[in-house]
């Protein structure tokens, strides 16, 4: 069972925080992108979906990538995308479901900014999912058991973050101010 919140104190003064990325991890479904958004937005900061900026830099669409090169390929391109927008600083990026795999990745976040874990119900995600065709590792079946099985796989990889936040019953805007309290309160 994930629990709704675990913050690790989170010591970054203000100057910090402008000087520092916010990394929101977690599986696909769970609102990276849409909460990232938001984020950014209240922060006045930039905002970096990983995924799209892979795809930007490819010129092909993840699946594709997946389909003509194979996994391990899609991580390399992600593990560089990541290095470039972590040697930036001051935004809030939107990380792939599995960029937290790599040891290298989560070093990187951690070295280099705050590392927010969303999460959510298998229900509330294989839901979110069941809108969007463009997820190559569920392609065909974004069954509750699949989506278990590599939750089960990636746990011990987003819990290792400053701070979890469940997102299965929260709006998106409810979400970005947990978030933003959060880090305010270690202010």
């Amino acid at each position: 069972m994930i629990r709704s919140i675990r913050v690790r104190l989170l010591t970054l003064s203000h100057v910090e925080v402008l000087l520092k990325n916010i990394f929101l991890t977690g599986f696909m479904g769970c609102g990276k992108t849409s909460v990232g958004r938001v984020l950014s937005a209240r922060l006045g900061c930039d905002f970096v979906d990983l995924d799209q900026a892979i795809v930007r830099e490819a010129g092909v669409s993840i699946k594709e990538i997946f389909a003509s090169q194979g996994e391990p390929a899609f991580r390399r391109l992600e593990s560089q995308a990541l290095a470039r927008v972590a040697a930036g600083a001051g935004a809030v990026v939107s990380t792939g479901g599995g960029a937290v795999i790599a040891p290298e990745n989560r070093e990187l976040m951690r070295q280099t900014g705050s590392i927010v874990n969303l999460t959510a119900s298998i229900g509330a995600i294989a839901a979110r999912l069941s809108r969007d065709s463009e997820r190559p590792l569920l392609e065909g079946d974004a069954s509750a058991e699949r989506i278990r099985s590599m939750l089960e796989a990636r746990e011990q990889f987003y819990a290792d973050a400053d701070l979890r936040i469940d997102t299965t019953a929260k709006t998106i805007e409810a979400v970005a101010a947990e978030i933003l309290g959060s880090l305010k309160g270690c202010l």
